[in-house]
């Protein structure tokens, strides 16, 4: 049986140690592909540690894909072989992540009859509803299910909205922000304040950014591979401009349509590629002559890449100079089960992959700050043929924002908004799992952030759901919300 000594485990905990040995020794190949593991109560006898921390361990490498459980068959280590990338070419992830071994509780089978939906809306509603005020669970921007932005079903107030990004109400830091920004206006210097600040933003931020990083995510950034810009959608079209409008760009189907939008209005081939079980379908992109892929590996909108399909993904990346991998790294602060699942750069040693991410989760909407992790020689270029271009954040923010992360303010911030969002989480599951409707409902993906599938056994079309959800005052996200017309159709530049 498999053993280790805890002698060394330093501060870590017992959870997350065990999980860091097990890790490292299927990537090794000490654990064999296909190889069964230990239960979880004869491994934690064998340790002598509590079950909890095998539990702990166990999640954690099942919701990276390094193990796969089977029913009444127990736990398997996953291939990593055959990607053509040899893993763990970077340190291992060093990210803070929950400090006790929470472990992920599969949902029980769950949702909704065919009559009466508006009516278990109204009952969920009843027995949530906070006095005065409405559930606003946060999400993706609102104005993709809602263009007009305003919270509303014929003229009604909606009680519960779970497709916008505003932080909850109360929660926001102000004291906190305060500060920050009355520091950076009496602290810094009048030329850092009102002078260009560069195309690539402060590097007082850019420094911060890269702290948090390496902190949060494990990641090893140089401060100036980072460039700040006002928002994702900035960032993505600087992005076509440098990797160019002649290489074929892909996305993920179902994924983020205003990301779609937003490479077709830049008049490039693009092409929506499907998911299977372990990410995004490699047999789609080699299918679709795509060059730039650009993907949510750790927190897939709405549905999580496996390690093996990561390191196939860096293997197709290197294969060819003009591929490159973009990822969007969005929601990542908020997985509410154990740790945060690794990003993608920090196992690439390819120089292959492109970081994306925003404040806007967050700080909210009104926080249009986001920035790009550049690979060296991408930084470089930028500043070669796209560095003319003014920073588009503000200098008063950027600095503002630099020392609210230098303070932890940020980061006690956003583990206050994560106790929130498990609690909101929490009591919404808890409201299904024990409704007359309970049976015709199953619930997935609810440890992974700000959103969680729900499935309704029910004959009734999408449309009609949608609308009883509406009638009871609640907003949601579908699957056509988010997935393309025509999975795969290849949008093709104009003239």
């Amino acid at each position: 049986m498999l053993t280790y000594s805890f002698s060394n485990k330093g501060e870590l905990s017992l959870y997350e140690y065990l999980y860091r040995c097990i890790r490292a020794d299927i990537e090794a190949g000490a654990i064999a592909p296909g190889e069964k593991l230990p239960s979880k109560r004869s491994f934690a006898r064998h340790l002598g540690v509590s079950l909890i921390t095998v539990e702990g361990a166990y999640s954690q490498l099942i919701a990276e894909g390094y193990l796969r459980a089977e029913p009444r068959r127990g736990y398997f280590a996953c291939d990593l072989s055959h990607s053509g990338v040899v893993p763990g070419c970077k340190p291992s992830f060093f990210g803070v992540g929950s400090s006790s071994p929470e472990t992920a509780h599969p949902a029980d089978g769950n949702l909704l009859p065919e009559e009466g939906l508006a009516q278990a809306y109204a009952s969920l509603a009843a027995a949530g509803r906070p006095r005065g005020g409405r559930i606003d669970a946060g999400g993706q921007s609102s104005t993709s299910a809602n263009p007009s932005g305003e919270n509303s079903f014929n003229g009604e107030a909606v009680f519960a909205d779970f497709t916008g990004s505003s932080v909850p109400l109360g929660m926001f830091p102000y004291a906190a922000w305060a500060k920050s920004l009355r520091d950076a206006l009496t602290r810094e210097s009048e030329r850092m304040l009102v002078g260009e600040t560069g195309f690539a933003g402060a590097f007082r931020l850019r420094k911060a950014i890269a702290d948090h990083l390496r902190g949060f995510r494990g990641m090893e950034v140089d401060p100036d591979c980072i460039v700040v810009g006002a928002g994702s959608q900035v960032l993505y079209n600087w992005l076509v401009q440098l990797l160019g409008r002649n290489l074929h760009y892909g996305v993920e189907d179902p994924g983020y349509l205003r990301l779609s939008r937003i490479y077709e209005a830049n008049n490039v081939e693009l092409s929506h590629i499907p998911l299977d079980e372990n990410g995004i379908d490699m047999a789609s992109v080699a299918e679709s002559g795509t060059d730039v892929l650009h993907l949510m590996p750790s927190h897939q909108f709405p549905t999580v890449t496996s390690i093996g399909r990561r390191y196939e993904l860096l293997g197709w990346a290197s294969a060819k100079g003009n591929r490159y991998l973009v990822e969007d790294d969005y929601d990542c602060e908020f997985r509410l089960t154990g740790r945060p699942i690794p990003s993608l750069e920090s196992i690439d040693s390819t120089g292959k992959v492109i970081y994306a991410n925003t404040f806007t989760k967050s700080l909210g909407p009104a926080f249009r700050i986001g920035y790009l992790v550049l690979p060296p020689a991408l930084a470089d270029r930028f500043g070669r043929e796209l560095g003319f271009y003014s920073c588009t954040v503000s200098a008063i923010d950027q600095l503002a924002l630099a020392r609210f992360i230098e303070s932890g303010d940020y980061e006690r911030h956003v583990n206050r908004l994560r106790t929130h969002y498990r609690s909101v989480r929490d009591a919404l599951v808890s409201a299904f799992q024990t409704s007359s409707f309970s049976e015709r409902v199953s619930i997935e993906e609810q440890d992974a952030g700000i959103h969680f599938i729900m499935g309704i056994s029910t004959d009734i079309k999408t449309p009609e759901v949608r609308n009883s959800a509406l009638q009871g005052h609640a907003m949601r996200y579908r699957f056509d919300d988010v997935a393309a017309e025509n999975a795969n159709d290849c949008h093709q530049p104009a003239g």
